[in-house]
């Protein structure tokens, strides 16, 4: 009987341990599906609050059938009004390139060399540590010069699954 019991609390306890290392805990702050257009020279944005105190998580992935892009994650007022500036064709005194694990340029799926892909890997959530807010991206402009832009090209359709957890198991 005792022995039972021991199995049952363990087999709870390595649930909920793995639940915890897998990511699956958590209350979503911040949860978009959506599909969204992007003019040339711009980006779409998504202001996200401050999770770091609280163990914050990141997941996204961004996709388009259409054309190459860039994805920002930018941490803090400040290297945001520097990308902000750049797209209303103002001159910033520099272009920051966002949190480096979470900033990535749009490549093609390796199942399909027509759909370009940015995300985290494997679309997982990521532990995200650094004191925010945070502004994510999803950039059709010359910013950096990383994808080359036309002004009077086509607009950008891309699908955004984006994922901002806190509390963290």
């Amino acid at each position: 009987m005792k022995r039972r019991r021991f199995l049952r609390s363990t087999g709870v306890a390595v649930s909920l341990g793995a639940t915890g290392c897998l990511g699956l805990g958590g209350e979503a702050i911040v949860s978009v599906q959506e599909s969204v257009r992007v003019e040339p020279g711009s980006g779409w944005v998504e202001k996200i609050p401050d999770v770091s105190d609280t163990g914050g998580a990141v997941s996204y992935t961004v996709r388009s059938d259409d054309r190459r892009f860039d994805v920002y994650l930018f941490v803090g007022d400040d290297q945001y009004e520097h990308y902000d500036a750049y797209v209303k064709d103002e001159e910033p005194t520099e272009t920051p390139g966002g949190h480096e694990e979470f900033s990535k340029a749009a490549v093609p799926k390796p199942d399909d060399e027509s759909t370009y892909e940015a995300s985290t890997q494997n679309g997982a959530r990521e532990s995200l540590d650094v004191a925010g807010p945070y502004y994510f991206v999803v950039d059709h402009s010359n910013y950096r010069m990383e994808n080359r832009v036309d002004e009077y090209g086509e607009p950008l359709s891309a699908f955004v699954d984006l994922e901002v957890v806190k509390n963290r198991i």
